[in-house]
């Protein structure tokens, strides 16, 4: 291999990293349109997709010659997710085949076209943690068009029918309780949900059929008949949503904006023989009751759950005469606005209760509720008394939310976080999506907008800031506060009159260019690809315009973190010797600007101009962390450890010769050989902080395996500390950290550079395990920066 050769994978390299910063950022800025940034018209969005796609073409152009074409069939998805878009642009409602039968959690936002709106949000409503949704399926606009014969040829009509037929059996058995019932409603699909706003059609049909133990055929064979008779008359797409439901002690309906008193959460619940209740509550987290109004009850009356009303009527639900207690009210309100975000306008929810059991949501629809904004004078006297806790930061996400400030961590459980409260947290992190699907709005320290849960909050339409400073220290835990994230400020308590103003100065989800650049978007941003451990993270895997960027630029880094080993040529290329100051034999390889032009072939350290090289020999050359402290390694170590040692010296180019660095300006690939561990550096520090990255590789020791697992075990636990992603099997440790502040990046590769020297011999010192937190104690107040959270820090005993 030349070393023009080598410019060019790394030129490749930087060209999928730039593109992309510029793919994102025209994402980013396709979604800052639907979030209320600005105005726009068709041809704003063809000409969006048109740049969008472009970008994404040269990413996986730019992999496959980086890669010797071994990412071709990536094209493809390519190409499939663009005549989804072209589809889109052209008015057409489905960009892609699909199933006759599918279940619900089989679901997305792109399968809208052959389900229906409700379906999705069913589907999406089942994902978030503390919700529960019915369960079942769907009889897609393909199945529909199958019963009615509208396929093709007789034998094609014969042949979908009975696909549709078994295919709708098999989703009945595997729903099928024996207490169950089914309710079945026809969906008119295609379009957002909110394409019908002011002329609601209803339902075309609706119906129950007991699902009892005489089995699921019979149920269904019923199913295609009575679908059958119904929908001959309605012309156009159809589909049908089939759920399993319980059989309802108490039933109602939850309704984000009550129709006569729209700033309340209205929630009516029923009961033969038992008349009906009314409560009306905030519509912002903790969801307190303003008033109730609950039908008069003989006293000693048992409810389903067990309590028994009184003889008077509680005008404050204090005495028991209610049909459903208070915890109920508050989880059908947190799962009500839930859906108000995901859809972007008020919605109803029906619901159904079985004895001792939390309530299903079983229907969804939108409410178009007519809200009055409040007058300039009732928004500027409560703008006057408001208090500033925060202000600043980067709008990601437009739109005033309120409730309870809840602090969150990257660890934190989405069954810890309640529905509508506000995440506050220290950094944007992709960890936190579960929280995010939670919460009414999200404030974070660090992030940016072309970030992974920017994405997030913009297709949840979370009102989200990210880099507010000292966002954690000024909010505190616990706290009722006010997020306006338009204008980057965060208030101390609910303001009611900004909330109105807030929601009434939403665009209208009805305008046609907003609900196109919706559906273009749910083929654009959405990140599915999140762990490339997964087995899903594979070309085949992406299904979005944003997942084909991300999958380019992992399998970009994956390369080049590996590609002194899979490239055996590179030791015939001229390099130079580094004198690091250290006792370790490196040569340099400069692919641009990663040594003074004017350095000879002998090398210093003062002449290295790569950022990360630099930044990981500061940590290399620290002479504290050259003490020699290893103990004298037995003759049974040695040669127990010889076969091994050997074939690791008979690998890759890793364990062959002299270290190795390569150093571009902002770019670093070391391959070190220290004694009897190898370990590789791949770091990037560019100008934009979203693609920075670093990684770590670590394997070998010469002492015997249990004492090489504990030095791997201590290695794990120093990158824990400094929030690498880590992965540990026996004595190979890898460390991946991402999407973190350019001081946390810089800190983490200098203290790279001294773990490297510390502990070069360490396993033969580590001999029980009392040694791995005693070493570990010591390394981090010698070597590591001071914590940058209140997180507590792992002991030594958590191992990965």
């Amino acid at each position: 291999m030349s070393v023009w050769r080598l410019q060019a994978l790394f030129h490749n390299f930087k060209a999928i990293l730039e593109l992309n910063n510029t793919a994102l950022a025209g994402m980013a800025e396709m979604e800052q349109a639907l979030g209320g940034e600005y105005i726009f018209d068709r041809p704003y969005l063809e000409d969006s997709v048109r740049r969008v796609s472009s970008l994404v073409h040269h990413a996986v152009y730019c992999l496959n010659a980086l890669t010797g074409n071994a990412y071709v069939p990536l094209y493809d998805r390519y190409q499939d997710i663009l005549a989804v878009l072209d589809a889109i642009l052209a008015g057409g409602n489905s960009g892609r085949a699909g199933a006759p039968v599918l279940a619900l959690e089989d679901i997305g936002w792109e399968l809208e076209p052959l389900v229906g709106i409700e379906a999705v949000c069913l589907a999406e409503l089942g994902r978030h943690a503390g919700v529960r949704a019915a369960r079942g399926a769907v009889l897609t606009t393909v199945g529909v068009d199958a019963l009615l014969g509208r396929v093709g040829t007789p034998v094609e009509t014969s042949a979908a029918r009975e696909t549709t037929e078994s295919s709708l059996a098999a989703a009945l058995q595997a729903m099928g309780e024996e207490r169950s019932v089914l309710l079945v409603a026809g969906v008119r699909a295609g379009g957002d949900f909110v394409e019908d706003v002011g002329d609601l059609p209803g339902d075309l049909f609706t119906f129950e059929a007991d699902h009892g133990p005489e089995g699921s055929l019979p149920a269904a064979l019923e199913l295609v008949r009575r679908i059958e008779r119904e929908a001959r008359a309605c012309p156009g797409p159809l589909a049908v949503l089939v759920l399993s439901v319980p059989t309802a002690d108490v039933s109602g309906a939850v309704r984000t904006r009550a129709q006569d008193e729209p700033e309340m959460l209205h929630v009516e619940a029923r009961q033969t023989g038992a008349g009906n209740d009314a409560f009306f509550l905030r519509r912002v987290h903790p969801f307190d009751m303003v008033r109730s109004e609950i039908t008069p009850r003989q006293g000693g009356r048992r409810f389903a759950d067990g309590r028994r009303a009184t003889d008077a009527v509680s005008r404050s639900m204090g005495r028991g005469s209610a049909l459903i207690p208070p915890s109920a009210l508050k989880s059908l309100a947190e799962t009500a606005m839930t859906l108000e975000r995901m859809l972007g306008v008020p919605v109803e929810a029906q619901w159904r209760e079985a004895a001792g059991e939390a309530c299903v949501i079983c229907r969804v629809s939108p409410r178009p509720v007519r809200l009055e904004a409040p007058s300039d004078g009732e928004l500027a006297e409560e703008m006057a008394r408001a208090t500033v806790l925060a202000r600043g930061g980067q709008l990601v996400q437009s739109g005033v939310a309120a409730g309870l400030a809840v602090h969150v961590r990257e660890n934190t459980a989405p069954a810890d976080f309640p529905l509508g409260a506000v995440a506050v947290a220290r950094t944007a992190s992709p960890r936190l999506t579960p929280v995010l699907r939670m919460a009414s709005a999200v404030v974070t320290e660090y992030g940016t907008a072309a970030g992974h849960l920017a994405t997030v909050a913009r297709e949840l339409r979370l009102p989200a800031v990210f880099g507010l400073a000292d966002a954690t220290r000024l909010i505190p835990d616990g706290r009722s506060v006010t997020v306006d994230a338009g204008e980057g400020v965060v208030y101390d308590g609910v303001l009611d009159s900004l909330l109105r103003h807030g929601a009434a100065g939403d665009l209208s989800p009805t305008d046609p260019e907003y609900r196109t650049l919706r559906r273009l978007l749910r083929f654009i941003m959405p990140l599915h690809l999140v762990n490339p451990a997964a087995p899903g993270f594979s070309v085949q895997g992406c299904r979005t315009m944003h997942d084909i960027l991300h999958f380019c630029h992992d399998r970009a880094v994956d390369e080049l973190a590996h590609f002194q080993e899979r490239r055996p040529g590179l030791g015939a290329i001229r390099s130079r010797r580094l004198h690091a100051g250290v006792p370790l034999d490196m040569r340099v390889l400069d692919v641009g600007g990663g040594v003074d032009p004017a350095a000879g072939d002998e090398v210093g350290v003062d002449d290295v101009r790569s950022v990360p090289f630099e930044i990981f020999l500061r940590g290399l050359n620290r002479p504290a962390a050259w003490d020699d402290g290893a103990s004298a390694l037995g003759l049974g170590d040695i040669m127990a450890n010889m076969p091994r040692t050997m074939g690791m010296l008979e690998g890759g180019t890793e364990a062959q010769g002299a270290s190795l660095a390569v150093a571009g300006a902002d770019y670093l690939n070391l391959s070190l050989r220290m004694g009897y561990h190898f370990s590789v550096v791949d770091a990037y520090l560019g100008p934009e902080q979203s693609r920075n990255y670093v990684y770590f590789r670590f394997a070998g020791g010469l002492a015997a395996g249990k004492r090489r697992e504990r030095r791997a075990r201590f290695i794990a636990l120093v990158l824990e500390r400094m929030d690498f992603l880590v992965t540990r099997e026996a004595n190979l440790v890898v460390g991946r950290l991402k999407l973190a502040e350019d001081d946390s990046l810089r800190a983490a590769l200098e203290t790279l550079g001294a773990l490297t020297a510390y502990c070069r011999q360490m396993d033969t010192v580590m001999g029980d395990e009392g040694d791995v937190g005693r070493i570990l104690d010591d390394f981090s107040a010698r070597f590591m920066p001071p914590p940058v959270s209140d997180e507590p820090v792992e002991t030594a005993e958590a191992t990965t």
